[in-house]
């Protein structure tokens, strides 16, 4: 039996569970379209005419992801059409009043990233095992038609994932030892934003303040600790996949706000209706 009370569609929410159930729902929905509108503009490093097609379909399913949550929103009286009005006529700079897009996935963060094809190919195999984790403990939370929607958006992030690992594999396949050495010295770059994926701690001077409210409504279920470990566990194995080696020592960076923990204003603040 779940530790939490569970609500279903159509189930009256607590005025505080549904603040915050909106705002971890809204970073997301906004966040995943956003984040495919950013990954459409590295179409322009695709070396071959598989890597396109491929990364084509990680596109559309980042859309997907988007449109899943945000068809959740509607059904709590979420203004869902004016957040992608928002997003696709201001893709590089939405307003932050109208949508919550996670700042890794705004225009100026994202493009310092991302030079070649071997960012590219990294992202995918470094920081996605930090999304299959952050996002894969919604698919037990407590509001269970997000619980269900996570479960397909989990399996299509465990094929971003895949996607990341084939594509490094064949740069280094295509490029030699030369390659390989390039994909190392890359990797640590994109390992901060994937140890900061999941917010800060839950405990201790750098604490999340956010962290044990949603906690404690069973919106979020695991502790950013159990979901760092889950992410060095999945990193590892996929880096020594590819021949690569992981870094030691690396920082997360946590202004990148991966973890949604910047939604500490009022829900009907940001989640226009």
């Amino acid at each position: 039996m779940p530790k939490w009370k569970t609500f279903d569609k159509g189930d009256k929410l607590p005025e505080e569970y549904k603040s915050l159930l909106l705002n971890l729902m809204s970073f997301q929905a906004d966040s995943e379209y956003a984040g495919a509108q950013r990954v459409a503009e590295n179409m322009r490093f695709a070396p071959r005419p598989e890597e396109a097609y491929r990364l084509s379909k990680k596109v559309m399913e980042e859309m997907g992801h988007g449109y899943y949550v945000w068809n959740l929103m509607q059904d709590l009286g979420v203004d869902v059409d004016s957040r992608l009005q928002e997003l696709v006529t201001n893709p590089d700079n939405p307003d932050p009043a109208k949508v919550n897009v996670i700042n890794g996935f705004r225009k100026e963060n994202w493009s310092t990233w991302f030079e070649d094809w071997y960012d590219v190919g990294l992202f995918s195999t470094v920081v996605t095992p930090a999304a299959v984790a952050f996002l894969g403990q919604y698919r037990e939370c407590s509001y269970l038609p997000w619980a269900r929607v996570n479960v397909r958006i989990h399996k299509e992030e465990h094929g971003h994932l895949a996607f990341g690992v084939w594509a490094t594999k064949r740069n280094i396949e295509f490029g030699g030892e030369k390659a390989r050495e390039i994909c190392q010295s890359k990797i640590e770059k994109f390992m901060k934003v994937g140890l900061g994926f999941y917010g800060r701690p839950s405990q201790g001077a750098k604490a999340s303040a956010m962290f044990q409210k949603y906690y404690d409504w069973g919106i979020k279920v695991r502790t950013p600790e159990e979901l760092q470990a889950e992410y060095l566990e999945l990193l590892e194995g996929r880096l020594k996949e590819c021949g690569l080696e992981m870094p030691q020592g690396v920082e997360p960076d946590y202004d990148m706000r991966m973890g949604y923990e910047a939604g500490e204003a009022p829900a009907d603040k940001a989640v226009p209706a």
